[in-house]
Parts: structure tokens; sequence; C-alpha cells
């Protein structure tokens, strides 16, 4: 059995805050970690989200991912004040309450999601599955961030021509397997 890194709060607070902005700009792992930290190689940020590693972002990471963004340090605070005492077991949530549609799903392309031909129900029902009843979409949320995904050649349209729905043939979303990175 694994066992999942420790870190501080406020450094899983920063790790997901960055995640976002990356998912929400359609920025990988990779190339986050070429441009603020060329000299550590393209995994780190990838290290950095890995649940099962202490990885974090230092001061010097932390200030260049700043201004990759464009943000400064009062942009990103947490609202409350964090228990940054104690060391607490790192996490990984596919899909964060404050993500967009669009960085939800980029999160699950990263995460294989997709390697498995979806309907965009399911879609819907894996990402309400992480939020409050009152934070819930509706099918119709996903439908401009999947063509954008199909249109940019990340996902790719599966007609099921034996099952259909009021609108015509059931479309599975799948992910473009001839695409290196995503």
């Amino acid at each position: 059995m694994r066992i999942r890194g420790k870190i501080t709060a406020l450094s899983q607070y920063f790790i997901d805050y960055f995640r976002v902005e990356r998912l929400e700009r359609g920025i990988s792992a990779k190339e986050l970690s070429i441009d603020i930290a060329p000299f550590e190689g393209e995994t780190l940020v990838g290290q950095i989200e890995y649940e099962y590693s202490s990885a974090k972002y230092t001061a010097t990471t932390l200030k260049k991912a700043l201004n990759y963004f464009g943000l400064n340090m009062e942009d990103i605070l947490p609202d409350e004040l964090l228990d940054d005492d104690q060391l607490v077991e790192k996490t990984r949530i596919p899909i964060l309450k404050k993500m967009s549609v669009k960085a939800a799903l980029n999160s699950l392309l990263e995460d294989g999601y997709f390697d498995t031909p979806r309907l965009r129900s399911e879609i819907t029902a894996y990402y309400n599955s992480f939020l409050e009843q009152e934070d819930h979409k509706e099918d119709n949320y996903f439908s401009a961030q999947l063509e954008e995904l199909f249109n940019e050649g990340k996902l790719l349209k599966l007609k099921d021509d034996d099952a259909t729905d009021k609108e015509g043939k059931l479309i599975r979303f799948v992910r473009n397997m001839e695409l290196k990175e995503v």
C-alpha cells in the first residue's frame, strides 16, 4: 500500500490553486514545469501534484508560477486561515469545487478518464459526484467544452449506431490516443 505524501495545508492549497489555473488555461504539467523550472526537469509540476510524493512548491517555484500566471501573492492567498502547524496527507482530487467545466474536463483528460468512451450524461454524473447538490451542473453545461476539446483534437466522437436518445444517435467521447500529451 502506498503512503501519501505529507505537506502543510497551505502547501496543498497552493498545489490545488495552480493546478486549477493551469487546467483552466489548458496547460499541461509538463509545459508549466519547463517554464517555471527549466533546470529541474519537465516532471516537476507532475511530482508536486502527485499525491504519493511530498514535493511542493518552493519559494522559488511559487514565485515563478505567480509570474507565469501574472499573479501576485495577494491574488492567491486563502480567504481563511489554514492550519499550517501540522502535516496533512496530500490529496489530488480530480474535480475541485472552484474548477470550471473546462478545467474539470482537462483534469479528467489528464487522469485517463476519457481512455474509455463516455456519454455526456456519464461525464455530467461523474463531475457532479465531486460537488454538493447546489453546485451540480446539467448535461448542457458540458456540450460547448466537449466540442472545444473535440475541435482541438484532444477528444474523438464515437457514434453508437445501436442506441439513440431524444436528439438522435448517442455520442461517446474518448481521448484521442494519437496525441502524445493532453
